[in-house]
This record gives C-alpha cells, structure tokens and sequence, in this order.
C-alpha cells in the first residue's frame, strides 16, 4: 500500500481520509453492494501495487462512500490495473435505506465530489466500476457546459454472471449449449483441488507461447502471489483436469460471500481436444453452487471467441463501464 499519511480534501459536507486499517476497509467493503473480494485488503495485497484507499466521510463523521485508488508516477494507474476486474466506486449500505430520489441525488453529488477531488490530486481518473454501479451522469456531465474543456470516455463493457441460486446440475446441463454438454459427458478428466503453482505457470506460459507472445517475469510474479494468497486466506481455489495423468486444463476462481470468479485459467494445447475445460468449468459451478454462494461471474466476455466461449455456460450478459480521464 502507499506510504501517504492521514490526508483530507474539504469541499461542502464532505471530506477524504486515507484509510490505514484494513479491518476497518474490509467492513466497509463487505457491506457495499459494489465491493467484492478484488477489493479486499489481501486482494490487494497479493497485487504487489502501490495504491491508497479513500474512505469519504460527511461532517458528522458517517462513512459513505469509498475507493481504491492505484498509483503510477503520481497518477492513476490506467483501469483496468491487471487480474484486478473492477477498483471503483463503493457506496455505504447506509444510502441504500434513504427513499429513491434522495438517494440518487446523494449518490450523484458524492460521485460528482469523489471525481473533482481525485482529479485535483492525481491529475487524472481511471477506474473499472463494478456492475453494482448505476449511474454513469457524474462522468458523463463532468466538464458539460465547457466545450473546450476534457471530458470522460465511458467504455461499456461486458461480463456474463450465473444466478446458482436453486442450482440442480441436471437441468443446468439441459439449459447449456449442447456442444458444451457433449463435452461434459464424454471427458475423461478427473478433477482435484491442488496447490501446485508452477504447474499452473507452467501451463498458462505455454498457452501464450502458443500465440507467440511471451509473459514477463514480473507478471507471473504477480500471478504467483495471487494464487497463493488467495489460497491461504480461503478465498480461493485452484482445481486441475488431468487425462491419463496429465495435467489438461487449470483453474483459479476466487470468491466472497456474494460471488465466485473465474479468475485464471490455462489449458495445455496439447490436450484441447479432451474436453477437460468444460468439464473444470462446470465442477467450478457446482461446487459453488453447493457452497451455498449466490452468483458466478465469468469474468469479462469482451473478446470474441473467449466471451462466446463463457456465454455457452448460459450466464446473463451484464454491462459494466470503464471511465477514464487525462486533463
């Protein structure tokens, strides 16, 4: 985390704090509807980034909304900041309870606020928000009446999310793309959770190598602690398909009480024909489904044959949007 001391930005009702303590950033982020396990401090952690985290606060000394702000030069690291999905903004459950158009219009000038303060401190704005967040107009009228003036670029994206609320594995089967319950049924693979991270690095290289694009050693530095961080604090899990003991197709999903993600995953080209990803995708469902957690998140559907690939597994499309701004 960033060295940066106990700061403030005042402007009307509000004002910024840095927040140090991370029982006190993971309470917040717990009972935000748009945080999730990437914005957890041993997420965050295992990032190897610098970055500062924001809480804002009004007079009476009331939480209500928050940020995680990573940093580059003095600015803001370009969104999306890597296997990091969504880093936006996070609202206080405490807004949720006041009637709709009260909170809309706090909502609205608490982002107005957030936006003009950021930007007076880094120069620029960059952020991934989480599907949770509805109302784009902050971004979108930031600078409206000053044609000369910068503006935001809002890029719509998409991700693709599993309800496994009443999962019957059965007839999940029957609702998927046939060629995927084809596959289901004829793989040979067998599933196992492991902790083996080289193996996974290993794989996951070679997929890349397979495109001709090589992986710099800080990046799989960077997956490395991810994984294990995630598996030492329980908030993940790595599984393997081997065929004929080989290891055919890895996964990394990682989870909090709302969601599990499809974080990672590497397939040997060699084994493509085995259908052993399809059938570690759909064990990754059931078994969150058995957990008990709500939804699954595919985690991004924004390239051609990859997202068609997650829609196949009969997740809803959902938009979210990146925003960003150089003054």
């Amino acid at each position: 985390m960033s060295g940066t001391d106990q700061s403030q930005f005042e402007e009307h009702d509000y004002f910024l704090d840095v927040i140090q303590e991370d029982a006190l950033w993971d309470h917040f982020v717990d009972e935000s509807s748009q945080g999730s396990v990437f914005s957890s401090s041993a997420y965050l952690s295992s990032l190897a980034a610098s970055y500062s985290r924001y809480q804002l606060k009004n007079r009476q000394g009331d939480s209500l909304a928050a940020a995680t702000i990573f940093e580059e030069n003095g600015a803001m690291h370009r969104a999306p900041f890597p296997f990091t999905p969504h880093q936006g903004i996070l609202f206080s459950e405490k807004l949720n309870s006041l009637p709709s158009h009260r909170q809309v219009a706090k909502k609205m000038e608490i982002t107005e606020f957030l936006i003009n303060q950021l930007i007076a401190r880094y120069g620029n704005f960059h952020m991934s928000l989480s599907p949770a967040f509805e109302d784009l107009r902050p971004f979108a009228w930031h600078n409206f009446h000053s044609a000369a003036a910068p503006r935001f670029a809002i890029v719509p994206r998409y991700t693709a999310r599993l309800d496994l609320h009443d999962f019957d594995l059965s007839s999940y089967l029957s609702s998927i793309r046939s060629v995927r319950r084809q596959e289901y049924q004829k793989s040979t693979a067998v599933i196992s959770e492991t902790d083996d991270i080289e193996t996974f690095i290993a794989i996951y290289v070679k997929n890349f190598e397979r495109q001709n694009i090589a992986i710099d050693e800080n990046t799989l530095q960077r997956l490395r602690c991810i994984i294990r961080t995630s598996l030492s604090g329980g908030f993940g899990r790595l599984c393997v398909a081997k065929v004929d003991g080989h290891p055919a197709s890895m996964t990394l999903f990682v989870h909090d009480s709302r969601c599990a993600w499809y974080l990672l995953g590497a397939n040997d080209p060699e084994w493509r024909k085995s259908a052993a990803s399809t059938l570690l995708m759909i064990e990754n469902i059931r078994h969150y489904a058995e957990k008990g957690i709500p939804s699954l998140d595919f985690v991004g559907v924004n390239s051609p044959q990859r997202g068609d690939y997650k829609l196949s597994f009969n997740g809803q499309l959902i938009p979210y949007f990146e925003v960003h701004f150089e003054s």
